[in-house]
């Protein structure tokens, strides 16, 4: 199974739709780090940030919920 089958939202750890989080605990890094990436993104690239964001939040699953 390919990386990109593993990233998906993650509500459990959002802060806004969970794409930061779900990206983060596909690709191994930490959660602030990769928000820390997207807001310079928003703050350099921001158009190109917004349509990318705003597509994964569109076509991404949704984590299945945690029953712990």
């Amino acid at each position: 199974m390919s990386i990109w089958h593993k990233i998906t939202i993650d509500k459990d750890h959002s802060k806004l739709f969970g794409v930061c989080a779900g990206v983060a605990k596909a690709f191994g890094y930490s959660r602030i780090s990769v928000r820390v990436m997207t807001i310079a993104g928003l703050i350099f690239i921001p158009m190109i940030t917004i349509a990318v964001y705003a597509t994964a939040a569109v076509l991404l699953p949704t984590r299945k919920q945690s029953t712990i």
